[in-house]
C-alpha cells in the first residue's frame, strides 16, 4: 500500500532534479509533498529542475515519444483553490487545449497572463486555442460588425429571424462574402482565406501556442450558416497549414501546433501532412480505434470524458496502456481534465495515465530494438 502511495504521488516520467534527462522515462519512487509539482517555485533551485523538464518536453518532437493532452475547462486562476491554475496540472502534461476560452492580449488579465507565462515559458507546457469552427468568421468577427443591424432592429422592432439573417450577412460581408451565394465557391474560398489568416495571426500576437479544430458538424454545430462543410472546411485547414502546423514549417525549425479533434474519420487523408496531432474522443472505449486520415497512429491521441467520469477514471487507464497493432500511439488525454484536480492525489487519473503511456511506449521501443538486433 505504502509502494502505491509513492507511485500516485510521484511525478509521472519525472527524475531527480539532478538526473539527466533519461530518467524522465523511469518510474519516481521517491515521496512527494504534492501540490502541483513545482508549480509554486521559482527560484536557483527549482531552476534547474525546470531546465531538464523543458529539455524531456521536447524529446516529443517529431514524435520521439507520447504527449499527454487536455482539454482545460475552468480557467480562473485565483484564490487558495487551485483547481482553476494551469500552474497547478501535472509538470508531466504536454499539452493544454483551453477549452475555457484563449483571451487576447487585450482581454487577459493579469492573473491569467501571469499563469500562462509560467506554464508556457517554466514548464514547457503547449497551451492552444480551441473552436467549434461551424461558420465563416467565428470567434473573429469583431463585435462592432453587428452594431448597425443591430440598432436598425431595435428601432424597427424586427423578428429574432430577420436579426439573425442580418447578422449573418453583416459577417459575411465583413470576410468578403458579399454575394451571399454559398454557390459562389472562388468568393467564399478568398473569404475563408482572409479567415484563415485572422485565426492564426492572432496566434502569434496574443502567443498562444497553436489552434485545435473541434470538428463535429453531425453533432456539435448548432449555429453553421452552410459556409464550412466537409469541402470548405478542408480548404480552410489547407490555408491555416500556411501559417501554422508541420506544412509552415518545412525546414523543422518549430511552429504553432496544429490538431484536429471529433469527427475525424470522414477527414480526408490529404489533410494529414498539415496537422500536428489528430485527437479521437474515444469516451467511454476501453479499445479505441486507431484509425487517423494518415493511417499512423503516432499522429493520434486518445481522450477520455472527465465531464462525467473524472471520479473514477472512465476508460482512461485502459486507453492508456492500448497500443495499435502496428507502432505506437501519439499520446492520451482528457476533455475537462481539470476535473480530475478535486481527486486525492490531485490529478490522480491523468497522472496513473501519463506514466502507463510512457511505460507501455518504452516496452514497445525496446521490443522494436530487439527485433532489429535479430535481423543482425
Amino acid at each position: 500500500m505504502k509502494l502505491l502511495k509513492k507511485i500516485l504521488f510521484a511525478l509521472p516520467l519525472a527524475g531527480l532534479l539532478l538526473s539527466s534527462c533519461s530518467k524522465w522515462t523511469e518510474t519516481e519512487l521517491k515521496e512527494i509533498d504534492h501540490i502541483g509539482g513545482y508549480n509554486t517555485m521559482d527560484n536557483g533551485k527549482s531552476e534547474a529542475y525546470y531546465e531538464d523538464l523543458r529539455a524531456w518536453k521536447k524529446t516529443a518532437e517529431n514524435y520521439g515519444r507520447p504527449v499527454s493532452f487536455g482539454w482545460f475547462s475552468n480557467w480562473a486562476p485565483s484564490g487558495i483553490v487551485r483547481k482553476g491554475y494551469l500552474t497547478a496540472v501535472p509538470d508531466s502534461i504536454d499539452i493544454i487545449s483551453m477549452w475555457s476560452g484563449a483571451p487576447g492580449r487585450y482581454e487577459i488579465t493579469e492573473a491569467q497572463k501571469k499563469d500562462k507565462e509560467f506554464v508556457q515559458k517554466k514548464k514547457g507546457i503547449k497551451l492552444l486555442e480551441v473552436s467549434l469552427l461551424s461558420h465563416l468568421g467565428k470567434g473573429r468577427t469583431p463585435k462592432s460588425v453587428y452594431e448597425e443591424v443591430e440598432k436598425q432592429a431595435e428601432e424597427e422592432g424586427w423578428s429574432d429571424s430577420k436579426l439573425n439573417l442580418a447578422r449573418k450577412h453583416a459577417r459575411w460581408d465583413f470576410w468578403g462574402f458579399t454575394s451571399h451565394n454559398l454557390g459562389n465557391t472562388e468568393e467564399l474560398e478568398q473569404a475563408l482565406a482572409k479567415f484563415a489568416h485572422a485565426l492564426c495571426d492572432s496566434l502569434f500576437t496574443s502567443d498562444w501556442d497553436g489552434f485545435d479544430i473541434d470538428w463535429e458538424p453531425g453533432a456539435g454545430f448548432n449555429d453553421a450558416d452552410g459556409t464550412i462543410n466537409y469541402s470548405t472546411f478542408t480548404f480552410l485547414v489547407k490555408e491555416m497549414g500556411k501559417y501554422i502546423g508541420p506544412k509552415s514549417d518545412p525546414e523543422g525549425k518549430g511552429h504553432k501546433l496544429f490538431c484536429i479533434d471529433g469527427e475525424i474519420g470522414g477527414l480526408p487523408a490529404e489533410l494529414d501532412e498539415y496537422v500536428d496531432y489528430w485527437i479521437r474522443q474515444a469516451y467511454g472505449q476501453s479499445n479505441p480505434s486507431f484509425n487517423t486520415p494518415g493511417n499512423k497512429p503516432e499522429k493520434l491521441i486518445i481522450t477520455e470524458n472527465f465531464e462525467s467520469s473524472a471520479t473514477w477514471g472512465g476508460q482512461l487507464l485502459r486507453q492508456a496502456a492500448a497500443m495499435p497493432s502496428k507502432g505506437y500511439k501519439g499520446g492520451v488525454g482528457a476533455y475537462r481534465f481539470d476535473n480530475d484536480y478535486s481527486n486525492s492525489p490531485d490529478y490522480k487519473w491523468m497522472r496513473q495515465a501519463i506514466q502507463i503511456n510512457q511505460e507501455v511506449f518504452n516496452k514497445w521501443k525496446e521490443e522494436q530494438g530487439q527485433q532489429d538486433d535479430e535481423k543482425l
